[in-house]
């Protein structure tokens, strides 16, 4: 797996690698293949299928092979899921490849586009994000058996934005789910996660340049490198959004003056002090930019004042028209924030995107074309049609179609399966099409709203976000539908489920995880770090010379655990760390029941159990230390 710095409190320690042995989720005997007019199912189906002769057999040897630096840690991700999917430790070579093996190569197919040619190896080519997309078509097949019919696909996307948005603002989301929302999104071959940070209720982002704006809940600035970090190795990029001049609450109660307070109590930002409130928003743009290396910015830039309400201050059309002409209102005013904040991002080599609502016609001030709008509905505000004119590209966010609402709506991955198309938009009481060939037509977005008084747990927004991701994902990606109706496609789904290392992990709350030990003073080495979703950070203790080290985590309460996973330092001086021992359940933290023991380097179970505290107890020699990566418990 991915190789990464481990100290050196030992001279013999020089490396250590992750390994990845799971419980097998394929039988390791192949089954007879014929060669098939249709390839194996996957999501999104893939777009071109050229049938050979023969089988491809995946075995207990076989290799990942890659010869290309830019494909190395693609090559690493794969080999790590095709032991959790075959139960098989799958090294990487270079050089040639043998039967059974997985070759990883450059090659020229689009963007993201690639060819996976299936023969007595298997071969995938293209770019960096193609050959990653390859490789999670690869492993779908896989899934659902190690022999595969012979044969060419050449694959790409219809469209290039292919994302969902989770509003962070109204709902807190831990860290650890994220991670597995990524996961899923690299699996299924979307590649834009639209994280919304900020709005009326709460800030979610640490900022050293305006803490006093910072919602006590919120992530820090190295859980978000790590999370954007973790989310290009699946080809994910995360676009961040802090809502601008509208939904500011949160951020206006300590700068009132900068404010006008709405009639729902809510806060915008008072754009008749141009000067004042572009610096107050320039100053997080600036502080966040080196955060994200995404090439686009999310202002929101929606609802921030009605028509009607606009009459209520004066000052606003009085700026405007000083700045634009007699002809001007506050809207102007608005529009042109709109574009002072997308000159200063352009200048950062970054592209603007914006909600939709609030664009109308009629404005002395025109929204520079070069911003691209995310249109989730409209009933007086331009069409996509018109911003399409106007040189807008567009992203569809169907609020009709593809709005989760905590505790009101969910989006129904049936009809968007059978009825909806990416160029298909809501507007007024119905929809509107563009051509699906209009150039301005980016893709789609699902959208995940949280509700003032209104909650979901975790698990539960993850299990019905499956099927429409699902559905989404093969509409978008343009490929010939896999099957006539959605009952057909439900069939699809469970062939290929989850993503190999999916599942909703619950992290355990503050103070959760304990260890018998830890190296004294040395805090880099804490047992936080086994929680901390973070491989590059790790548990080590000190228990050298004791048998029974343990590492426990707590729930907070009693829950129905369906899974648990523990990965281990391993190295080529093993012996010098604990491998062996058993993984335990306890609800009361004092009567303990055995989930199985171990000598491998990642620890799982499967095991549903009823439980409050999971641990994993060193049952090893003398002069063995135990060091754990991450320790994920699954509810």
């Amino acid at each position: 797996m991915r190789p990464r710095r481990l100290l050196s409190l030992r001279a013999a320690a020089a490396a250590v690698a992750t390994a990845l042995i799971t419980t097998c989720t394929a039988a390791l005997v192949p089954a007879t293949a014929h060669a098939a007019t249709t390839p194996p199912a996957t999501i999104p189906a893939v777009q071109q299928w050229s049938a050979g002769s023969g089988s491809y057999s995946f075995t207990g040897t076989s290799r990942v092979i890659v010869n290309t630096s830019s494909l190395r840690t693609t090559a690493e991700l794969l080999a790590g899921d095709l032991e959790s999917v075959t139960g098989h430790a799958v090294p990487l070579s270079t050089g040639t490849a043998a039967a059974g093996d997985i070759v990883l190569a450059s090659g020229s197919y689009g963007a993201e586009g690639y060819r996976l040619s299936v023969g007595s190896t298997a071969t995938i080519s293209g770019t960096t994000a193609g050959v990653l997309h390859g490789t999670q078509t690869l492993l779908q097949m896989l899934k659902q058996n190690l022999t595969l019919p012979q044969g060419t696909v050449n694959d790409s996307p219809a469209y290039p934005d292919r994302g969902i948005m989770v509003d962070l603002a109204r709902k807190y989301y831990s860290v650890g789910w994220l991670r597995d929302l990524v996961r899923e999104l690299g699996y299924l071959k979307y590649n834009r996660l639209h994280l919304h940070f900020s709005d009326d209720q709460a800030f979610r982002l640490e900022s050293s340049t305006h803490p006093e704006v910072v919602s006590s809940q919120h992530y820090s600035k190295q859980e978000i490198r790590d999370l954007v970090a973790y989310a290009a190795q699946y080809q994910v990029t995360i676009v961040p959004e802090i809502n601008m001049p509208g939904h500011m609450t949160a951020m206006l109660d300590s700068h009132q003056s900068l404010s006008l307070l709405r009639s729902n109590g809510s806060r915008v930002l008072d754009l008749s002090q141009d000067t004042a409130a572009y610096s107050f928003a320039a100053d997080f743009i600036n502080e966040y930019l080196p955060l994200f290396p995404s090439p686009y910015w999310q202002l929101g830039a929606d609802e921030w004042l009605g028509t009607a309400e606009l009459s209520q201050w004066p000052g606003l059309k009085s700026r405007a028209q000083q700045l634009y002409g007699s002809k001007a209102t506050g809207r102007d005013l608005e529009y042109g924030f709109i574009n002072k904040i997308n000159t200063l991002v352009r200048g950062s080599g970054r592209t603007l995107r914006i909600w939709n609502d609030q664009l109308v016609p009629g404005t002395v001030v025109q929204v520079d074309p070069s911003v691209q709008v995310a249109h989730w509905f409209g009933s007086t505000d331009m069409t996509p049609q018109t911003l399409s004119s106007q040189g807008h590209d567009l992203i569809n966010a169907n609020w009709n179609e593809l709005y989760y609402i905590i505790g009101i709506s969910r989006p129904s991955a049936q009809h968007i399966y059978e009825n909806f198309a990416p160029n298909q938009f809501a507007f007024g009481s119905g929809s509107t099409t563009i051509p699906a060939s209009d150039p301005h037509l980016l893709g789609t977005q699902l959208s995940l709203w949280g509700e003032p008084g209104q909650d979901e747990d975790e698990g539960s927004i993850a299990d019905h976000l499956k099927a429409p991701l699902r559905s989404l994902i093969q509409t978008t990606w343009g490929s010939p539908k896999p099957a006539g109706t959605y009952s057909g496609f439900e069939t699809i789904i469970n062939a290929v489920g989850d993503a190999p290392t999916g599942g909703h992990t619950t992290p355990p709350p503050t103070g959760g995880v304990v260890a018998s030990s830890s190296l004294g003073t040395y805090q880099s080495y804490a047992p936080a770090n086994m929680v901390d979703g973070d491989q590059s950070t790790f548990y080590w203790s000190d228990d050298a010379a004791t048998t029974g080290a343990w590492v426990q985590v707590d729930l907070g309460q009693v829950k129905r655990v369906t899974g648990v996973d523990l990965s281990m330092g391993n190295s080529a001086h093993s012996s010098d760390y604990i491998h062996r021992g058993v993984l335990e359940a306890s609800t009361d933290g004092s009567t303990w029941t055995s989930l199985g023991s171990s000598t491998r380097a990642r620890v799982t179970s499967g095991s549903a159990v009823t439980a409050r505290y999971v641990r994993y107890r060193s049952t090893a020699a003398q002069d063995e230390w135990l060091l754990v990566d991450e320790f994920s418990v699954t509810t």
